[in-house]
C-alpha cells in the first residue's frame, strides 16, 4: 500500500500466516498456581485498571481460505483450507458487533484461488507432475472464511456487514458481527479533540508472538499493549483524517485500538513504514462513527462493562467479598470473559485465607 512512500498495512501478510495453527481453547488456570498474596492482594494503578478493562474487548480477526478444485489430467479433487491472515479488533456494541480493518476482510475468491494454484503447483512439482497443469484446474468450491478468537481462546464465524477499502483506495475500516450477546464494549471517543503528545496505548494482536514457539498457549491468546504518544495529525489525499502515533505496532495490529489516558478509542491501527513499527497511523475513531451510523449500530457500554468495572474498583479497595459477587455475575451473563476467572479465584483464595 502506499508504494511511493514504501507504507504498507499492519496485516499479517499470508506468507506469515499459512503455517500458524488455531489455537484451541485453553483450560483455566488451577488455583493452587496462582500467585497471590492469600491475605491481601497488590493495588492496581489507574493503567492496571483501564488495561484489566480493555483485555476481554480486544479480538483476533482470521481470514481463511477454503479451496476444492478437480484436476481432469489425473482425475484428482484437492482441497485446501488454511489461514490466509489474520489482524485485530474491537468490540464496539455488547450484541457482538466489532470494528477492524478492511484491508483485513476483504479478501477475495480470486486471491484464495491464486494462493491455491501456488500452493498446488509446489505440491504437484514435489511429486513429480508438471506444475504446469494447474491452468486446467476446474473449481468445485472457493470461499473465504472469517473467525474471530476471543481473549480466552473460544473462535466464532463471523460475517462482515459493512466494509471499505485498503488504505489509498478509501476508508479503511469494517465492521463484522459475530452471534454473542453481552460482549465487553470498548467506548469510541471523539478524535477530533485529540492532541499532540497526548498519551495513548496501542492493544492487538502481533503476528511476531504466533511465529515463535517458546510462548504457551495462554500467551498466544493475550493482546499486546504498547505506549506512545500523538505524533502528528494528518489528512490523506483523499481528504480523510489519520492519526499518527509513536505507540510501536507490527503486522496483526491491523484494526487494534489505540486508547486515550481514559481507555476509550481513539482510532484503530491500520498502516505504517516497512522499516520501521515504531510510528504508525491510525484510522480515526470519527471514521469509524461514520460506519456505526450507517449500519444504524450505537456503541454503548452494557451491563458487563457496569459489573465488570465495579468488581475491579471493589477488589482494589480490598473489597474481596462485595467483588466477588460481581465478578461472578460477569462470569454467568459473559461465560467468555477472559479474566474474570482469574479475579474470582484471587478473591476466592483471599476471603478463605482471611477466615482461617
Amino acid at each position: 500500500m502506499l508504494p511511493q512512500v514504501k507504507m504498507q498495512a499492519l496485516l499479517l501478510s499470508s506468507v506469515l500466516t499459512t503455517l500458524i495453527p488455531i489455537v484451541p481453547a485453553y483450560s483455566q488456570v488451577p488455583m493452587q498456581q496462582l500467585q497471590v498474596n492469600t491475605t491481601q492482594s497488590e493495588k492496581m494503578s489507574t493503567s492496571n485498571l483501564i488495561a484489566e478493562n480493555t483485555k476481554s474487548s480486544v479480538v483476533r480477526v482470521v481470514i481463511w481460505c477454503d479451496v476444492k478444485a478437480y484436476l481432469p489430467k489425473n482425475g484428482k479433487i484437492y482441497s485446501l483450507k488454511t489461514m490466509l491472515g489474520h489482524g485485530s479488533g474491537f468490540f464496539v456494541n455488547p450484541n457482538g458487533y466489532i470494528v477492524t480493518n478492511a484491508h483485513v476482510t476483504n479478501v477475495t475468491d480470486e486471491e484464495c484461488k491464486q494462493y491455491f494454484v501456488e500452493e498446488l503447483a509446489v505440491k504437484l512439482k514435489e511429486d513429480g507432475e508438471d506444475s504446469n497443469i494447474v491452468k486446467q484446474l476446474k473449481w468445485i468450491d472457493v470461499k473465504p472464511i472469517y473467525q474471530v478468537h476471543l481473549p480466552n481462546g473460544e473462535s466464532l464465524p463471523a460475517q462482515i456487514l459493512k466494509s471499505g477499502a485498503p488504505i489509498g483506495e478509501g476508508k479503511d475500516v469494517s465492521i463484522i458481527k459475530v452471534n454473542i450477546r453481552n460482549a465487553p464494549v470498548l467506548k469510541l471517543a471523539d478524535s477530533s479533540k485529540v492532541r499532540i503528545l497526548d498519551k495513548v496505548t496501542a492493544v492487538g494482536y502481533p503476528g511476531l508472538v504466533e511465529m515463535s514457539d517458546i510462548f504457551d498457549k495462554k500467551s498466544l491468546v493475550e493482546a499486546t499493549f504498547t505506549s506512545g504518544e500523538i505524533s502528528a495529525i494528518k489528512t490523506l489525499k483523499d481528504n480523510i483524517p489519520v492519526i499518527q502515533v509513536s505507540a510501536p505496532a507490527a503486522p496483526g495490529n491491523s484494526g487494534g485500538p489505540v486508547l486515550n489516558e481514559r481507555g476509550e478509542v481513539i482510532g484503530i491501527v491500520t498502516f505504517g513504514p516497512q522499516e520501521s513499527n515504531n510510528y504508525v497511523f491510525l484510522f480515526t475513531s470519527n471514521t469509524i462513527q461514520e460506519f456505526l451510523t450507517y449500519e444504524g449500530i450505537v456503541n454503548e457500554e452494557g451491563l458487563i462493562n457496569q459489573k465488570y468495572r465495579e468488581g475491579l474498583q471493589l477488589y482494589n479497595q480490598g473489597k474481596y467479598t462485595e467483588a466477588l459477587r460481581k465478578f461472578q455475575l460477569v462470569k454467568r451473563l459473559f461465560p467468555y470473559h477472559s479474566e474474570v476467572d482469574k479475579f474470582i479465584q484471587q478473591s476466592t483464595q483471599i476471603i478463605a485465607a482471611n477466615h482461617n
